[in-house]
């Protein structure tokens, strides 16, 4: 019911999106972390956090940054506010573990309303693409679209 809207990439990929070994090896790695939101007892949202280096694209040196990626919310609770929350939260975090100073992440390109969903909360597109990691269990409906990077500067 959620397919092909903002908040959803169904109606492109009808695969899984991950594993239970894919999960397990992040979880292994030490500069990785799951952020859980939950609610009432219940897991409400999620997020991957990974150290990481970015380019800092204005002066050409590195700068410490973290990725933000596997983002989700349960689909009974959208529209209340606990993206934004989660999101906030994983800015902190990442400041206060690793003293990231910037946060970066990769979205579909053909999800503009994501994309500005991210603007609007001051993540900017740094003009790199991705391709997407298309196998055999992606599921794709179409193979034309691939990966935008944005990054916002934490202060």
């Amino acid at each position: 019911e959620t397919a092909g809207t903002w908040f959803s990439e169904a109606h492109l990929l009808k695969g899984p999106r991950t594993s239970i070994s894919d999960l397990s090896g992040l979880i292994g790695q030490p500069e990785s972390r799951f952020l859980i939101a939950e609610l009432e007892g219940q897991i409400a949202g999620c997020c991957l956090l990974q150290k990481t280096k970015a380019v800092d694209g204005q002066n050409g040196k590195d700068s410490d940054a973290a990725y933000f990626g596997m983002f989700a919310i349960n689909p009974a609770i959208r529209s209340s506010g606990l993206g934004k929350t989660v999101l906030a939260e994983a800015e902190r975090r990442v400041r206060q573990l690793w003293q990231a100073k910037a946060m970066v992440m990769t979205v579909i390109n053909v999800r503009t309303e994501l994309i500005g969903y991210y603007q609007r909360r001051g993540y900017k597109l740094t003009g790199v693409r991705h391709p997407f990691p298309f196998d055999e269990t992606t599921g794709e409906v179409t193979r034309d679209f691939d990966l935008v990077e944005m990054k916002k500067v934490l202060v």
